[in-house]
C-alpha cells in the first residue's frame, strides 16, 4: 500500500455523501459466545504487528512502547532512501531495534524500487538488488526475521511490459532459496483477495515448485470478509493438492481510514485471525505524514492511543486461545476473542465491533479452577480518535457470578462501537 492522495479520496467521499442521511441500522442481538472447552492454538498475539509502525527512531522507547505489546510481525521496506520507495523504516536496521522483543520483521523487497507504482527497471537490476539485500540481511547477525515478501499489490503495482509477474516471482524464489533457503518466502500481497487471481498464482507456482510458504493478501475495507476469504483459500489449497500454508494479512483496517488503530475496529478483525489461525497480521498505515506510530496505536511519537491499550490487553493473554462465536462471523459487527490460562488460572476475553449498545457475553466450559463463583471484571478503553492521547482504561464493573453447569452470562450495557472491552475472569 502506498497512498499519497488520501485527502483527496476523503474529500471525494464527503463530498459523494454529502446530504445523505442514513438509516438507522437494526441490529441482531449482540451476544458472543465463548466456549473455554474449545481451544483454537496457543496465544501467539498473531495481530499484533503494523506496516512501518517502527522505524529507525520511532517510538524511541521500544521498551516503553513496543515490548509489552507482545509483537509478533512488522512489515519493513527492504531499503530506505531518497532512491527507494520509502525515505525511512529500513526493515534490518528496524530489526536491530526490535532484538528484546517478540517481534519480527518481514522484509518487502519491492520497496527497493521508488514511486508508485514501483518502478522495476529490469530482471539483471532486480536481482542484483535483491541479492544485496539477503546479503545485507545475513551479514546483520539478526535473527528476528519473519521472512521475505517479494512484492506488493501486484494487481495494481505490476506494469512492466518485459517480464510476467509470475516469472518474476519464480526466479526471484529461486534465488533466494539458493542464497537464504531456511528464510520464508511470502506472497502473493495483492491489494485484496481474489479467488480468480490467487488460484491462477497457485496453479502456476504448484506446477513450477514455488509456492510460498506464507500466503498473503491486503483486508483493507473492514473485517466482514476475513472469513470468507480464508475459507476460500482454504478450498483452493485443497482442489489444487496443495497442503496448507501459513496465511498473512499484512496490511488490515477498516474503510473509514480515520479508524486505523480504533479498539471497536480491530477487534473484530483479530477475532477472525485468531479463529482462522492466521500467522501473522499488520495494521496498515494510510498516513503517511506519522510513520512509526504502530499503525496508529500511538496519538504521537510520545503518546500511547486508545488502541496502544487494547493491543497490551491482547499481549497481555497468555495460555491457550478459545473458541468464540459471534453473531455475523461475516460482518464487521461486534465480535471478540478469548485466551484461558489454566496455570496462572484465568480467562480474558477482549470484544468490540458495531453493536445494539448491549452486549452479551456467555462464557460456558468454564475450567474447574474458577471453582463455583468467579469474580468478572469488565472494563473498557473508550476511543475519540487516532490523535487522542489515552492514559489508561476504564473499570466498568466488577462483580462476583455464580457458575452454572458451567456457564456464566454477563451483559454490559452502554457499549458503543468504538471502544473496545475486556472480560477478565478469576476465581
Amino acid at each position: 500500500m502506498k497512498k499519497r492522495f488520501i485527502g483527496m479520496v476523503l474529500s471525494l467521499s464527503i463530498i459523494l455523501t454529502a446530504g445523505v442521511i442514513p438509516a438507522k441500522p437494526v441490529f441482531a442481538t449482540s451476544t458472543l459466545t465463548v466456549d473455554c472447552g474449545t481451544t483454537i492454538r496457543g496465544v501467539t498475539h498473531c495481530a499484533s504487528g503494523s506496516l512501518y509502525g517502527i522505524t529507525e527512531s520511532k517510538p524511541g522507547d521500544i521498551a516503553q512502547f513496543v515490548a509489552p505489546l507482545k509483537p509478533n510481525v512488522f512489515t519493513n521496506p527492504a531499503l530506505a532512501g531518497s532512491q527507494n520507495q520509502q525515505p525511512i523504516g529500513a526493515a534490518i536496521q528496524v530489526a536491530g531495534r526490535l532484538t528484546n522483543t517478540t517481534g519480527k520483521v518481514m522484509i518487502r523487497l519491492a520497496d527497493i524500487y521508488p514511486k508508485w507504482p514501483y518502478a522495476f527497471t529490469n530482471m539483471d537490476d532486480w536481482i542484483s538488488k535483491v541479492t544485496n539485500v539477503i546479503n545485507q540481511k545475513k551479514a546483520s547477525g539478526y535473527s528476528d526475521f519473519y521472512g521475505y515478501e517479494i512484492w506488493n499489490e501486484p494487481d495494481g503495482t505490476w506494469k512492466s511490459t518485459t517480464v510476467s509477474f509470475n516469472d518474476m516471482w519464480l526466479k526471484t524464489y529461486k534465488l533466494i532459496r539458493s542464497l537464504d533457503s531456511n528464510a520464508q518466502i511470502i506472497g502473493p500481497s495483492y491489494s485484496y483477495y481474489n479467488h480468480s487471481r490467487m488460484n491462477d498464482f497457485l496453479t502456476f507456482c504448484k506446477a513450477n515448485n514455488c509456492i510460498p510458504d506464507v500466503i498473503c493478501w491486503h483486508e483493507l475495507g473492514g473485517s466482514k470478509n476475513v472469513s470468507g476469504d480464508i475459507k476460500d483459500l482454504n478450498a483452493l489449497e485443497s482442489t489444487l493438492g496443495i497442503p496448507g500454508k501459513k496465511i498473512s494479512i499484512n496490511e488490515y483496517c477498516d474503510s473509514d481510514h480515520y479508524a486505523e488503530g480504533q479498539p471497536g475496529a480491530s477487534a473484530p478483525f483479530i477475532a477472525k485471525f485468531e479463529r482462522n489461525k492466521v500467522d501473522s497480521a499488520c495494521i496498515s498505515w494510510w498516513w503517511t505524514g506519522a510513520p512509526g506510530r504502530l499503525g496508529s496505536l500511538m496519538a504521537s511519537d510520545t503518546q500511547k492511543g486508545a488502541g496502544w491499550w487494547f493491543y497490551k490487553w491482547y499481549g497481555d493473554m497468555t495460555g491457550n486461545m478459545v473458541n468464540v462465536t459471534p453473531p455475523n462471523d461475516n460482518s464487521n459487527g461486534v465480535d471478540g476473542f478469548a485466551c484461558v490460562d489454566s496455570n496462572a488460572k484465568y480467562i480474558s476475553m477482549l470484544l468490540g465491533g458495531v453493536n445494539d449498545g448491549t452486549i452479551n457475553v456467555n462464557i460456558k466450559n468454564i475450567p474447574s479452577f474458577i471453582s463455583s463463583t468467579a469474580t468478572v471484571k469488565v472494563e473498557k478503553v473508550d476511543w475519540t480518535s487516532k490523535d487522542t492521547p489515552v492514559s489508561g482504561v476504564n473499570l466498568v464493573s466488577s462483580k462476583s457470578y455464580t457458575v452454572s453447569n458451567g456457564t456464566i452470562n454477563v451483559s454490559i450495557p452502554n457499549a458503543n462501537n468504538t471502544s473496545g472491552y475486556r472480560v477478565y475472569i478469576t476465581n
